[in-house]
């Protein structure tokens, strides 16, 4: 059987076309599913990495709190800590006392528990606090009580008064940040006597968490 050019070309076409379908069937398209599928892949590691990124974010501003916090924490144990530090605050008062060339001559005690209401709270770094004072609505909040301190002091007038002035700035509170140098220290009463050497009492009130009753009646002379 002779075949017709037209039908040679047409059988031509026909195996053209098979091939063509069968390397669709047998290649292209499985390829297409493969791609398909790196696709989906890459899209579900991009949400991956995106959530990671966030967690990364979320634990920088974490850390980046906590170290901040921390600071407030370490201002606040300074400024009103556990237990009243008698022989630091000795060592405070007198470094500020030589700072302005005043002589301390006694520091009496009379701390006992009990012997003052609350007078401030510490709860969080964050608390509002205002003249040794502060508040929270957080239930762990502890109550500081005041333990009353009589300072006497001697020196000139501009001397004495530059000493009271660093006394009282010892814990600075700015908005909601709190920055101290020492304990928290209210003074209340500044009895003045003696002339043109001047002998100075203050009435003060230092704060702790809990009460030191080891403290009631102690005296230092100096």
């Amino acid at each position: 059987m002779t075949l017709r050019p037209r039908d040679r070309i047409a059988i031509g076409v026909i195996a053209i076309a098979a091939l063509i379908a069968a390397f669709y069937l047998l290649v292209l398209k499985p390829e297409q599913h493969k791609a398909a599928s790196l696709d989906t892949a890459i899209a579900s590691q991009r949400q991956t990495l995106a959530q990671e990124e966030q967690a990364v974010a979320a634990g920088r501003q974490a850390q980046a709190k906590l170290k901040a916090e921390a600071a407030e924490w370490s201002a606040l144990r300074l400024a009103v800590p556990n237990q009243s530090n008698i022989p630091a605050l000795l060592d405070l008062l007198e470094r500020n006392a030589n700072a302005v060339h005043v002589k301390m001559q006694a520091i009496s005690l009379s701390g006992a528990s009990g012997s003052s209401s609350p007078a401030a709270t510490t709860s969080t770094p964050s608390s509002s606090s205002s003249s040794g004072s502060s508040s929270s609505s957080n239930s762990s909040t502890k109550a500081a009580t005041g333990v009353p301190v009589q300072l006497t002091f001697a020196g000139g007038y501009n001397a004495l008064n530059k000493l009271v002035h660093r006394l009282d700035s010892l814990v600075v509170f700015s908005g909601n940040a709190v920055h101290a140098t020492g304990p928290l220290m209210t003074i209340g009463n500044v009895s003045l006597t003696g002339s043109p050497n001047l002998n100075v009492q203050l009435n003060a009130t230092i704060y702790q968490l809990s009460a030191a009753a080891s403290a009631a009646g102690a005296t230092t002379g100096g």
